[in-house]
């Protein structure tokens, strides 16, 4: 799986599945086929997808979606480059309705859901670190953040990055200012084709889906966790 954001559920006999992901990973065939590993038999709908960026390891494989699977809403940071905007559009003209999250927070699922702006110091766009929050556990997903964003990110939103399990950039590139700021039980570390991993940080368990293929996390009294 190109990126373990990703919880499926709902009735296996049914064609719809309640599922949310957080980004798409750069290649259509892989996220295609990920997706049929993970969802029951016959699902042809994605409830959320929500858009970190815009760069093409956050949403390049949403284009193999349409003719595949139908999609409920799609969350995006606003100012996407115009790959990404093309795909939203795509999406939206397929049926899915689109909300900019703008630094704001809202429900699904039983947990609430915020997105944390930021401009991306090398391209100058609107980007945001989305956070996953529930009694069970809280979630941290980095998206295409560089560490410089990061730091900048620990800056302005301090204790509001803490969590469980950081999704790593692909590659695995995390600011030490950000393990500090966050403080994970683990990491998961999504590879995307082209981005080189970097070496994992000391002290920390870490899932990569390079070498230990799709990643399921589960929540619990110590946080989420990968579940076996």
């Amino acid at each position: 799986m190109a990126d373990p954001g990703l919880a499926p559920g709902g009735d296996p006999r049914s064609d719809r599945a309640s599922l949310y992901r957080t980004d798409a990973g750069s290649s259509p065939t892989l996220l295609l086929a990920a997706l049929g590993r993970l969802l029951p038999p016959a699902t042809a709908h994605l409830d959320m997808v929500v858009v970190t960026g815009g760069g093409q390891a956050a949403v390049n494989g949403l284009g193999g979606l349409a003719g595949h699977y139908s999609v409920g809403t799609v969350v995006t940071p606003g100012g996407l480059n115009p790959g990404g905007n093309n795909i939203v559009a795509a999406l939206e003209g397929a049926g899915a309705n689109v909300l900019e999250a703008d630094g704001g927070s809202w429900s699904f699922g039983g947990a609430t859901w915020r997105c944390l702006g930021f401009i991306a110091l090398a391209t100058g766009r609107q980007m945001c670190a989305l956070t996953i929050d529930d009694p069970t556990g809280r979630l941290l997903v980095l998206g295409d953040t560089g560490t410089a964003d990061q730091e900048d990110l620990c800056a302005v939103y301090g204790s509001a990055l803490d969590a469980d399990l950081v999704v790593t950039p692909p590659g695995g590139a995390i600011s030490p200012v950000l393990l500090a700021t966050a403080r994970p039980l683990e990491l998961a570390v999504p590879i995307a084709q082209g981005v080189p991993a970097v070496p994992a940080p000391q002290g920390y368990p870490i899932d990569r889906t390079s070498t230990d293929g799709d990643l399921s996390y589960s929540g619990g009294p110590a946080g989420l966790q990968e579940t076996p």
